[in-house]
């Protein structure tokens, strides 16, 4: 009895494993102890030891056979690779399971040493390249209309680069440099001190890509058709696996920060096409597509294949198949699919239902979703009733009360209530949305701004128009420090304050800010642009208030020109110039 025991003890392999820290310049890996390790088909939670070493058995697993890693936790330490989290493991006696984390305060300080960099390298770039177009109309090479094309362009761009640093950041400040060439160490370090130039040169002077991922893929068949590969061949394959996606992903940051997105683009393909089932590179590919190039038809393509893996590796039912579902309902939405957007926000929801619950901020975030799309299609009382289930719900999920969640909720509210016309309650959150974006992000942030804006326009709707005047230039103040004044946003106000100032009668006012929207429409959009137009239509309202009717008449027939010769003759601002020239000749 007690032989057979033994042996059936004896039998149960031990999965063993190691917890380490992350290997960064100038500072090696090592052992971490103390991190709790739990897996859901073994009962008892593990801790690591001395040197980060632990082991585990599963009674009746065997060689090859899954296990599932559920929690991974040390408190002051983050796990890099995040999708351990529900991953499905091979069971195995003979290869351990390695597990890297970062300490927060290291990670936090590479961070933001990456970002400072990387800011200050784009904003140089971005003067620089300023500079120049400005030289190139100085000097007439290019023409207005060249200028205010590639100025508008060299904007977008730069304003597209500053929102990828921050991911760039965090993927550079987890990166492990264990195991890495001179030259791979080499390259990622000029990529972390905004050296992009000299990082693509070390990538280029490894050779060929072609070349090299037809040799990669040769080996990878020679492996498929033999079992009997070395453990060493098995290893550098590997490594040189591993190293053509590092390559990759560093060609595709060094476009990006260059403004190449259709070649950074196909360099995260190129990432997929080595490793077509990798879940994480997926949705990357999805999410540039969708952010940055606009395409969301091959956007939502990816975010498919991405379901597919994940449903795959972590079961139907699981967070990670939860938030691609989600990601496949907000690219709907940016396709105009609003009834297919709501279908898999419900499937996003069904599933965190079943597996993490919806008392969660990535649920909040669902149901703030849903109201957007419901106020979208102006039914009101759904936008309401989602968009304060996900605000009640961040209110009991998430700790910090000054995370900018709750200002993004405050905001819908306000939108709401105003459509609803239900002033009172608008004014409410709209002012809980501008008191925490002023303390968090200041008085010149773009969100802020926004704020400043709806507060203005509920104070014009409630007849108080000199508050009305005074949020409208804070707004304006934001926005021109934040894009400048030939930004569309700064166009806008200007055009809201001349609008007001002329209905209270400030007509000198009223025509100072209207020239200003103009001659910033002209810089912006061009001189014969419909939003000149409308911004010449504008003037000649106010010198209709001045009783200047040749003047009026004058800008009123600018702009109907400009509609003709834009084909837009018979639009809506079209027929108001044409009507106010009619009610100028009956007087």
């Amino acid at each position: 009895m007690m032989v057979t025991l033994l042996t059936t003890l004896l039998a149960v392999a031990q999965q063993q494993g190691i917890v380490r820290t992350l290997e960064r310049p100038g500072k090696v890996s090592e052992g971490l102890s103390g991190v709790t390790i739990n897996v859901l088909e073994y009962p008892n939670a593990i801790v690591s030891k001395k040197g980060g070493k632990f082991s585990f058995a599963i009674q009746g697993k065997r060689q090859g056979d899954s296990y599932t890693i559920s929690r991974v936790q040390k408190k002051g330490y983050t796990l890099v690779d995040k999708q351990m989290k529900g991953r499905r493991y091979a069971y195995s006696a003979s290869v351990p399971l390695e597990i890297v984390m970062v300490a927060d305060e290291q990670l936090e300080m590479d961070k933001k040493r990456i970002e400072d960099k990387a800011y200050d390298k784009a904003k140089k770039n971005y003067d620089q390249k300023v500079e120049v177009l400005e030289k190139q109309l100085k000097q007439k090479t290019i023409s207005e209309r060249e200028y205010r094309a590639k100025y508008e362009e060299l904007n977008s761009n730069y304003n597209n680069y500053i929102q990828l640093i921050d991911q760039m950041a965090e993927r550079y400040a987890t990166t492990d440099y264990k195991g890495l060439n001179e030259i791979s160490r080499e390259t990622l370090e000029c990529i972390e001190n905004a050296d992009l130039e000299q990082a693509d040169s070390l990538i280029n002077s490894k050779g060929d890509f072609d070349k090299r991922e037809k040799e990669l893929q040769e080996k990878i068949q020679l492996k498929q058709k033999s079992e009997k590969l070395s453990q060493q061949l098995q290893e550098d394959i590997q490594a040189e696996q591993e190293n053509l996606v590092q390559d990759y992903m560093n060609k595709y940051y060094i476009n990006a920060a260059t403004y190449r997105f259709d070649s950074a683009a196909y360099y995260l393909e190129r990432v997929v096409r080595i490793y077509p089932d990798n879940v994480s590179l997926l949705k990357n590919v999805a999410w540039f597509y969708d952010t940055y190039l606009a395409d969301y038809g091959k956007a939502l393509d990816y975010h498919q294949q991405a379901l597919a893996c994940a449903q795959k590796e972590y079961g139907e039912m699981s967070e990670e198949v939860g938030e691609i579902t989600e990601w496949i309902a907000l690219t709907h939405d940016h396709l105009g699919n609003a009834d297919q957007s709501l279908e898999w926000h419900s499937k996003a929801i069904d599933i965190y239902e079943k597996t993490i619950g919806t008392e969660n901020p990535a649920a909040a975030l669902v149901y703030t979703h849903i109201g957007r799309i419901y106020l979208q299609k102006q039914e009101l009382e759904k936008a309401l009733e989602y968009t304060l289930k996900g605000l009640e719900i961040r209110e009991r999920t998430i700790a910090d009360k000054d995370d900018q969640n709750f200002s993004q909720s405050y905001n819908n509210l306000g939108v709401i209530y105003n459509d609803m016309k239900n002033y009172d309650k608008a004014m409410e959150y709209h002012m809980k949305a501008l008191e925490m974006r002023e303390r968090l992000l200041g008085p010149d942030h773009d969100a802020t701004a926004l704020s400043y804006l709806n507060i203005g326009t509920l104070y014009y709707k409630t007849l108080k128009n000199d508050s009305a005047l005074v949020y409208y230039h804070k707004a304006l103040e934001a926005y021109q420090h934040q894009f400048g004044p030939n930004h569309p946003y700064s166009i806008m106000t200007l055009k809201y304050i001349s609008g007001l100032n002329n209905e209270m009668g400030n007509h000198e006012q009223a025509l100072e800010y209207g020239q200003q929207a103009l001659n910033s429409s002209e810089h912006h959009y061009g001189p014969d642009s419909n939003q000149t137009a409308s911004c010449l239509n504008d003037i000649g309202q106010i010198y209709t208030k001045l009783g200047d009717t040749a003047k009026a008449t004058e800008y009123y027939m600018r702009a109907i020109d400009i509609y003709e010769k834009n084909g837009a003759i018979t639009s809506e601002q079209a027929q108001q110039a044409r009507e106010n020239i009619q009610n100028i000749e009956l007087q």
